[in-house]
């Protein structure tokens, strides 16, 4: 991680780089790029004489040409090209395919033999670019290789390009050419004024069919490596500049270093597509330079992205737990100052290391308890190195913070091994407090196990993982929903919540012993149990508090796995509380929403809960501060409490206690979606009708109801036992106790009665009725019931005293031949209009009365059980013309009156 170093001042601290195994190991992946160049003079090492390049030269087509090729053994591909003088070419080498190669160089000889021109990782990421301007006309080589020594193979595209004579690509969204999706466009940055002003090149713009909910990457280089200086680029380089707008013409983002620190001048933007249309991408260039650029672009689905492989360090097996007496169990070896099992200091000789004091030992074994609670397993520290799981060692350095080395076959005898630097995160500083929990040591210590057992850098690919969507570099980049943060995974460089309302935890002394991360995050826990198991932990009724209180204020993530469980606060500030799991997807969620007190005038407070994902926390209580309490789909209990309060119930069956203070229930629906029911005690029932939404809330002392179309105070509140359906396909439910109305209006509603007298009416659209106890009413306006096209559906018509189904005059088509109403129980009735098809009942005293006379040829069967049991049938054929005026059957007797 990217930690802090103390420095001999009692209040000053400095940032000190990680050398967690992931930067440091033979299979780095966090050097500024694999295979740098820095200090290191390549153009000898990839020397080679003309009668070399000859012997492996193939002939290339002069212009514009794709070619693939392989590297499999360290050589350097060569091809020959015929150039002409004054022309200008780019030249592009990108590791293609699904064994891409890693890391390129390309180079250029000239027709003796001599390099004329090289570049490392002038393309995007460690891919090669170079744009050269011949000088003279003839033959050129153009060399493919793997960086040389890493060692690298893999298959490779080699493109060339010929520079057109006049600027093919307009600079108006009306003359935008097309970008290719998941591929690379070819460009050139002309000479020419720009429309951003005299500090820019002229522009290229590129236009881009977009879907909303994608996410999008692109990235624009121009062939400047890590050994570029921006102010005296080579000529061909470029610095290169983006920016995306939307179909209207607005800014979406911008973009010009991807890390400038470290030479990485290319520019790359990830957006997330929030319509689906056309954007628009202006390519360009700071001035005065102008040569070949490539944009690549990738376009992503987030569903299927998942971000826990940023955390997994894939070539890693798991760490060889014994079984003690049915638990999983390591042990922790605390090496001496004689000790360092062939590990080496930042000169290269053995490392000097130190004997670790009790306090420390404690610390490491209390960060480990955090792996105990979540995946079941037991640590255990040993004097014996040959029972030991884990070898640890105190060391100094100026390079580094802290490594270990994962159980990676890679790394052979180092596995397990792990070092952490005591002039580094405040490890020795005062009375060692950093390394309390929550402090900032113990998150290092935290982070650095999590490599133990198998956890990887979310911004790097360090042991085949991925790097998080939208992450470029260690720190300070956020990536997609800014879920690369300690509260989120502790295996991230950006330790704790940096988005705080008060800023990011402080480095400093005061900070130091506090407000960073005291458990594992949500997304680590996810991983570990992918790997290890779950445990059950906490499986009673557990109240988590928030602190107030600075040195004891820290990030922790809730793992509890039973009881009924509560998040409360009981001073005076403004607590946030969130009963949101994470739900580990590339969302707002993702990591889980955190529970914290806003601290005005108390600068130093930085601490709260996330919930891990498949945890529940059921209530939420506030202090006496202006508290937002968010609930979750299970039955939540809100209590604000004093103060001016905020209560979201969202999905369940939710109680919202406003307490005093002027408090405020928000819905996420129209209001025109909700039914209101004033209870006895004045409490107020709120019932979205819309299924699978806000539920059915019951709130106390609270005086504003906000919906997405306005607020109603209280007073303003019409209680109505009306269930009305919007256009769309509902779900209409009303509550037990009242007797309620449903209409289904447009679209195939379902209309769930409760225990009361209900009316039903379906509206147009194929319905389903249910109408539970009470004498209900079924109206159906229109279609066929249970037959061959448009259908209504009658559910649970177990008939009640005075239930009746009435049928209205349908315009067009009846009952099918199939349809089949059932009637049971007793005392019922039907009201039909034509109808043709069977209805049938296995009651007596029931009636079904024709209230409409029609001139149909209609026929209808009736089947009766009489109260004796015997079942009979009834034909009643050309119903309408022969029996208009005795509509009345009797199904006890079966007799028409």
């Amino acid at each position: 991680m990217a930690k802090v170093l103390q420095t001999h001042s009692a209040d000053q601290f400095a940032v000190l780089g990680c050398a967690c195994t992931a930067c440091t190991g033979v299979a780095s992946s966090l050097r500024k790029h694999v295979g740098s160049t820095a200090g290191t003079d390549i153009t000898k090492i990839m020397d080679h004489d003309l009668a070399q390049i000859k012997d492996s030269v193939a002939q290339a087509p002069p212009s514009d040409i794709l070619l693939n090729g392989t590297i499999s053994g360290g050589e350097t591909d060569f091809y020959s090209y015929t150039l002409v003088a004054g022309q200008t070419y780019m030249f592009s080498l990108r590791g293609t395919g699904t064994n891409a190669l890693g890391d390129t160089i390309l180079l250029l000889y000239d027709d003796a033999g001599d390099l004329v021109n090289l570049d490392d990782d002038g393309g995007d990421g460690v891919n090669s670019l170079l744009t050269y301007t011949a000088t003279y006309s003839g033959t050129h080589y153009i060399g493919a290789a793997a960086y040389p020594g890493s060692g690298l193979t893999g298959t490779y595209t080699l493109d060339a390009i010929v520079q057109p004579a006049t600027d093919v690509v307009g600079d108006t969204f009306d003359d935008a050419a097309s970008l290719n999706v998941n591929g690379v466009t070819f460009g050139f940055i002309d000479a020419g004024a720009s429309p951003y002003g005299a500090n820019y090149s002229e522009v290229d713009t590129y236009k881009i069919e977009v879907e909303a909910g994608k996410l999008y990457t692109i990235e624009m280089a121009g062939g400047a490596d890590y050994d570029s200086s921006y102010d005296a680029l080579p000529d061909g380089e470029v610095d290169p500049v983006l920016a995306i707008y939307d179909g209207a013409g607005n800014l979406v983002a911008s973009a010009d270093d991807i890390n400038f620190a470290s030479g990485d001048i290319s520019a790359k933007i990830t957006f997330l597509a929030q319509e689906s249309g056309t954007y628009y991408v202006d390519a360009l260039s700071w001035a005065p330079w102008t040569g070949g650029f490539t944009l690549t672009t990738s376009e992503v689905d987030l569903a299927d992205i998942n971000p826990l492989d940023s955390i997994d360090w894939v070539n890693a097996n798991d760490v060889p737990f014994v079984d003690v007496n049915g638990t999983p169990t390591a042990y922790v070896y605390f090496g001496d100052s004689d000790e360092n099992f062939g590990q080496t200091a930042d000169d290269g000789s053995p490392m000097i290391t130190f004997d670790w004091n009790d306090y420390e030992k404690g610390q490491v074994m209390e960060a480990l308890e955090e792996y105990e609670k979540v995946i079941g397993t037991n640590y255990e520290i040993t004097t014996d190195i040959n029972q030991a799981t884990f070898r640890l060692f105190k060391a100094e350095s100026a390079e580094y913070g802290a490594y270990f080395f994962p159980q990676d076959p890679g790394y052979g005898a180092d596995q397990g091994v792990g070092v952490f630097n005591i002039l580094s995160g405040g490890w020795s500083f005062g009375q060692q407090q950093s390394l309390e929990r929550g402090g900032y040591a113990f998150a290092v210590v935290l982070h650095e196990f999590g490599h133990a057992h198998g956890l990887a850098h979310p911004h790097d690919t360090g042991g085949g993982s991925d790097i998080m969507l939208g992450v470029t570099g260690s720190t300070g980049s956020y990536g997609l929903y800014n879920l690369n943060q300690g509260v989120y995974t502790v295996m991230s460089y950006n330790d704790a919540w940096d988005f705080h309302p008060d800023g990011p935890s402080p480095y400093n002394a005061a900070g130091v012993d506090n407000g960073w991360s005291g458990s594992l995050s949500a997304f680590d826990i996810a991983q570990l149990q992918i790997r290890y198991g779950a445990s059950a932990y906490n499986t009673g009724n557990t109240t988590y508090y928030l602190t107030d209180v600075v040195d004891d204020a820290f990030y922790q993530t809730i793992w509890d796995t039973g009881g009924r469980d509560t998040i409360a606060y009981a001073g005076t500030m403004n607590a946030t509380i969130d009963l949101t799991a994470a739900t580990l997807d590339y969302s707002p969620t993702g990591g889980g929403m955190i529970s914290y007190l806003d601290s005005p005038g108390v600068g130093l407070l930085r601490g709260g809960y996330t919930i891990a994902n498949g945890v529940v926390i059921e209530n939420a209580t506030g202090g006496s501060g202006t508290d937002t309490l968010v609930g979750n789909d299970a039955r939540n209990i809100l209590t604000g409490n004093a103060g001016n309060d905020v209560l979201i119930g969202h999905g369940g069956d939710d109680i919202l206690l406003g307490g005093a203070g002027k408090d405020t229930a928000i819905f996420s629906g129209n209001m025109a979606e909700y039914a209101f029911f004033r209870e006895q005690d004045g409490s107020i029932r709120i019932v979205d009708r819309i299924a699978d939404r806000d539920g059915n809330d019951l709130a106390t002392d609270v005086e504003t109801y906000q919906f997405a179309d306005g607020s109603l105070a209280k007073a303003e509140l019409k209680p109505s036992n009306m269930v009305r359906g919007t256009a769309g396909n509902d779900d209409l439910r009303g509550l037990n106790s009242y007797e309620n109305r449903y209409e289904g209006g447009q679209g195939n509603d379902i209309m769930r009665g409760g225990n009361k007298s209900d009316m039903l009416l379906g509206g147009s659209g194929n319905d389903q009725y249910w109408g539970g106890l009470g004498a209900d009413q079924f109206h159906f306006l229109g279609d066929e019931i249970e037959g061959a096209s448009d259908q209504e559906r009658l559910y649970d018509l177990k008939f009640q005293e005075g239930d009746q189904l009435i049928f209205g005059a349908f315009s067009e088509g009846t009952f099918s031949d199939t349809a089949h109403v059932n009637a049971y129980n007793s005392g019922g009735s039907a009201i039909i209009g034509s109808l043709e098809g069977l209805f049938e009942a296995d009651m007596a005293s029931d009636l079904v009365t024709v209230s409409r006379a029609s001139p149909y040829n209609n026929n209808l069967l009736m089947r009766i059980e009489t109260e004796s049991g015997q079942l009979q049938d009834l034909l009643i054929s050309n119903m309408w013309s022969s029996y208009a005026s005795a509509n009345h059957l009797d199904l006890a007797t079966g007799v028409i009156a």
